[in-house]
C-alpha cells in the first residue's frame, strides 16, 4: 500500500494490482465495469477513471470500446507505454532447487509491472556470465538481475563488476553485493544464518559440530563465519576436522558433494565422530542423509542433521529435516520491484540492501544431548 497521504486513486491502484495477483488475473480476463468497482471502493467515477487511466498507462490494462475493460499484464502501444519491457536475468548456474520458487516471484512481479524477463544461464562459468550480460545489453534490456558465479572473487576490478558499472541500466544483484556501495541487493542476512545454526546446536546440547558448505560463494563463507563466530564466542570453536568446504569445481566434477564430503566425515573421524552436522542447504543435507544411512547411522540418534533453504523435500525425508526458511518466491517479488522502481525512477534512487532474516523451521532431524 502506498502512504495515506497519497491520492486515492493511486491507493485504489495497488489494490487493485494486490486483486490481480490474488486471482490470478491472466491476459484477456475482463475487469468489473466502472459502476461495480465505484461501489467496491466507495468512490466517485472520477476516482476510478484515474485509477484506470494509470494502470492503462503502465501496460496493465485496455479498454475495448462497447466491450468493457480487459487486462493485459504488459505494455501495449495503445497506452504509449515502451513496447517490449524488459528484464534480464543472469543466473548462476540454474533454475532448479530453489530458483524455481525465485523466478516465479520475480515473473509474477514483473508482469504486474508489464515486464517480460528474459533468462540466460551462465553455467558456472565468468567468461559465459560476461558473454550473457554483453547479449543481454544488446538486447535493449531495462535493467538487469545477477547471480554471480565465484562472487566472493568479484572485485572492482573484476570484468564483471566493470560491465556491469558501464551497462547503463540499473541491476539488482541476488545472495550477493551487501559491500558493493553502488549497487541494490536482496539477499540473506548469512553471517546471521550463521550465528542461528550454532546457537540452535549449542542448546540442544551439542559441542562437536560440522559444517559442510560451498567456499567459493558469499552465502556459504558468510555462513562460516557467522557459525565460527558463534561457537568461538561460546568456548567450542568449530574444529579444523570438521569442516569440509567444496567448491565449484568439485561440485562441477561431482554433483553429490552433500553424501561424498559425509562419508569423508565420518570415515575420517571414527575416533571421534560429531554429534552434529550443519549443511550449508538442504540438497546436501538430504545427500547427506543417504550416506549417514550407508554407514550405519541413525538420524537423530547418532548424529543430528540441520539444514538449509526448506527445499519442499526437506518435510519428506524421513525423519524431517529440521532447517531455516529461506524466503525465496518473496526475495523474487523484491528483486523485480526494486529492479522496476530503479527504471521507472529516473533520479537515480540510492542503491538499496534489502536483507530477509532466516528462520528456523524445527522438525525431527535433530536431538537434544541435555
Amino acid at each position: 500500500m502506498k502512504p495515506k497521504s497519497s491520492p486515492t486513486y493511486l491507493q485504489i491502484e495497488e489494490q487493485m494490482i494486490t486483486y490481480f495477483r490474488r486471482n490470478n488475473f491472466s491476459y484477456g480476463d475482463k475487469l468489473p465495469t466502472e459502476h461495480q468497482l465505484m461501489e467496491v471502493y466507495d468512490v466517485s467515477r472520477t476516482t476510478i477513471r484515474k485509477t484506470l487511466e494509470v494502470l492503462k498507462n503502465k501496460g496493465l490494462i485496455d479498454k475495448s470500446q462497447g466491450s468493457g475493460t480487459f487486462y493485459t499484464g504488459r505494455p501495449n502501444s495503445v497506452a504509449g507505454g515502451k513496447k517490449g519491457k524488459t528484464l534480464g536475468l543472469v543466473n548462476y548456474f540454474f533454475m532448479d532447487y530453489i530458483y524455481t520458487e525465485i523466478l516465479r516471484g520475480i515473473e509474477e512481479e514483473a508482469s504486474l509491472a508489464g515486464y517480460s524477463v528474459m533468462i540466460a544461464n551462465s553455467y558456472r562459468s565468468d567468461e559465459k556470465q560476461c558473454e550473457n550480460i554483453e547479449n543481454l545489453l544488446k538486447q535493449n534490456v531495462d535493467g538487469l538481475i545477477l547471480e554471480p558465479t565465484h562472487s566472493l572473487q568479484i572485485n572492482s576490478n573484476h570484468p564483471i563488476h566493470q560491465i556491469l558499472e558501464k551497462s547503463g541500466v540499473p541491476v539488482v544483484t541476488t545472495h550477493w553485493g551487501i559491500s558493493s556501495k553502488s549497487l541494490s541487493t536482496v539477499t540473506l542476512d548469512d553471517v546471521y544464518a550463521g550465528k542461528l545454526a550454532a546457537r540452535y546446536l549449542l542448546d540442544k546440547g551439542h559441542r562437536k559440530i560440522a559444517y559442510i558448505y560451498k567456499e567459493d560463494i558469499q552465502a556459504g563463507d558468510d555462513r562460516h563465519k557467522g557459525l565460527t563466530s558463534e561457537l568461538n564466542k561460546s568456548g567450542v570453536p568449530l574444529q579444523e576436522k570438521y569442516r569440509y568446504p567444496y567448491n565449484d569445481f568439485d561440485e562441477e566434477q561431482n554433483g553429490l558433494q552433500g553424501y561424498l564430503l559425509t562419508r569423508k566425515l565420518i570415515e575420517e573421524n571414527t575416533d571421534d565422530p560429531p554429534t552434529a552436522i550443519f549443511y550449508f542447504n538442504d540438497n546436501l543435507a538430504i545427500q547427506g542423509y543417504k550416506a549417514l544411512a550407508e554407514l550405519g547411522i541413525n538420524v537423530p540418534e547418532d548424529i543430528s542433521i540441520l539444514g538449509f533453504d526448506d527445499h519442499s523435500n526437506a518435510a519428506i525425508v524421513s525423519p524431517p529435516l529440521t532447517t531455516f526458511a529461506h524466503p525465496k518466491y518473496d526475495l523474487g517479488r523484491w528483486v523485480a520491484k526494486i529492479l522496476i522502481d530503479e527504471i521507472e525512477n529516473e533520479s537515480k534512487a540510492l542503491p538499496m540492501k534489502l536483507i530477509f532474516e532466516p528462520k528456523l523451521v524445527e522438525r525431527g532431524s535433530v536431538s537434544s544431548l541435555i
